[in-house]
């Protein structure tokens, strides 16, 4: 409608022209003549130069229009990929069109505008993205291989339009990791619960035999095995049972006001005076007036119990083990120290020692009796109570365990760091 006004407007201009050379040829004389001639021309001029500026304009105007409709979709669109969790892309006619910056961290920064074999360089993906009369319903889609050589992705696909496709990638790495660790930890329990109640079904079928019984001497040596090996397994079984217990209770902050002095006296006083000749060798310093933390009285003392007990089964016989509480130097919370003289434990070793049935020396471990799940009942307990365990070490000088627990709030609020004046309480 605009375009035939305007052409219109046009037609006018040309009649107009016309109409004044008709009265031109009946002018006075040649000023006559040539002012009417001026004037009509102007008219015309105007009424033209003012139709092609009106079209004009309006095209330049609506290509304007769409060309700022177009880039504010783009832009809209991007934030929107660049808004996913996952790296996302949108793939047209088997070419990256679009990516996020995910994806460009995991693909290539130049991935845009490039086909999907340079872009992905995985047969799989490539197969499923360069298909055009592929189906795409979300379903994930595992690949291996895409950024490490071992990440594990997968990758869902989701039908635009005839043309381009919706494509997400998440890292399934670390869910697959967990898995492997489950899978694995089922395989270890088993193992450690198998190997005792074998040799104790061993002795107990040498035992039944006619000679091996009757000899009292063999028979208590069997027996004694036995003990040991049941004991063993009870203990495993405890040691599952109460990780089991505090995994699930691992996002409950406890809250019970413990003083971690009283419960390194418990622990501290059965060894000094049982069978054990470690037991002698422990050296316990606790600060002054140390303020409690919000705990678990219970878990608190398996903590403790298995700190001190790795020392003295790790530990040269006849070395000081130093156990010492105090506070840490903001006041904000406690720190207790378990410090041995013994072998000492390789760098490699330590970021793995937490870690379900890790063990450095595996022989040895079993033949001192230990579960492997000692540390990781600790970094549990630790975790749970919001603190922080730290594990240092050096070969052939001796292994220092570190935790530091969060004091009950009202009292790490009012009180000031402070000097520690420590005393020996054993």
């Amino acid at each position: 409608m605009v375009r035939t006004l305007l052409s219109a407007k046009s037609i006018a201009a040309i009649l107009i022209v016309l109409v004044g050379a008709y009265f031109a040829g009946y002018g006075r004389g040649p000023y006559e003549r040539i002012t009417i001639m001026f004037v009509t021309t102007l008219i015309a001029l105007f009424i033209g130069t003012d139709q092609y500026v009106a079209e004009n304009v309006t095209d330049d105007k609506s290509k304007v229009e769409e060309e700022v409709n177009r880039l504010s979709d783009l832009e809209q669109f991007q934030i929107f990929l660049d808004a996913c969790i996952d790296a996302a892309l949108i793939v047209e006619n088997a070419q990256v069109t679009h990516a996020n910056k995910l994806a460009l961290q995991l693909l290539g920064s130049n991935i845009v505008g490039k086909s999907v074999q340079i872009a992905f360089r995985h047969a799989g993906a490539i197969e499923r993205l360069s298909d055009p009369d592929a189906q795409h319903d979300g379903r994930p889609i595992r690949l291996i291989g895409i950024g490490l050589r071992d990440q594990q992705w997968e990758m869902r696909i989701t039908s635009l339009d005839d043309r381009q496709k919706l494509v997400f990638l998440s890292d399934k790495t670390g869910a697959q990791a967990a898995e492997k660790m489950r899978v694995d930890f089922v395989a270890n329990a088993s193992h450690e619960l198998l190997t005792p109640l074998a040799a104790i079904k061993g002795f107990i079928e040498t035992l039944t035999e006619t000679e091996a019984g009757a000899e009292k001497k063999t028979r208590s040596r069997f027996l004694k095995i036995m003990e040991d090996e049941a004991s063993r397994m009870q203990a495993l079984i405890r040691d599952l049972m109460s990780l089991s217990r505090i995994e699930a209770e691992k996002y409950r902050l406890p809250a019970s006001l413990v003083q971690m002095d009283s419960i390194i006296n418990e622990i501290v006083g059965p060894l000094r005076t049982g069978a054990d000749p470690r037991g002698q060798d422990l050296i316990v310093t606790l600060a002054e007036n140390l303020l409690p933390v919000m705990g678990d009285a219970g878990q608190l003392r398996q903590l403790v119990s298995n700190i001190i007990a790795n020392a003295m089964k790790y530990g040269r016989a006849a070395t000081p083990i130093a156990v010492k509480l105090e506070p840490s130097r903001s006041g904000s919370m406690l720190a207790l120290t378990v410090a041995d003289e013994g072998e000492g434990i390789a760098p490699e070793h330590l970021p793995r020692l937490t870690e379900r049935f890790y063990r450095v020396d595996s022989g040895r471990s079993r033949a001192i009796g230990g579960t492997g799940l000692g540390l990781s009942l600790v970094k549990h307990i630790v975790d749970g109570h919001r603190g922080h365990l730290e594990i240092k070490s050096k070969l052939g000088v001796g292994t220092t365990i570190r935790v530091l627990l969060p004091v009950s709030s009202s009292s790490a609020i009012v009180t000031p760091p402070r000097e520690v004046n420590p005393r020996d309480v054993i």
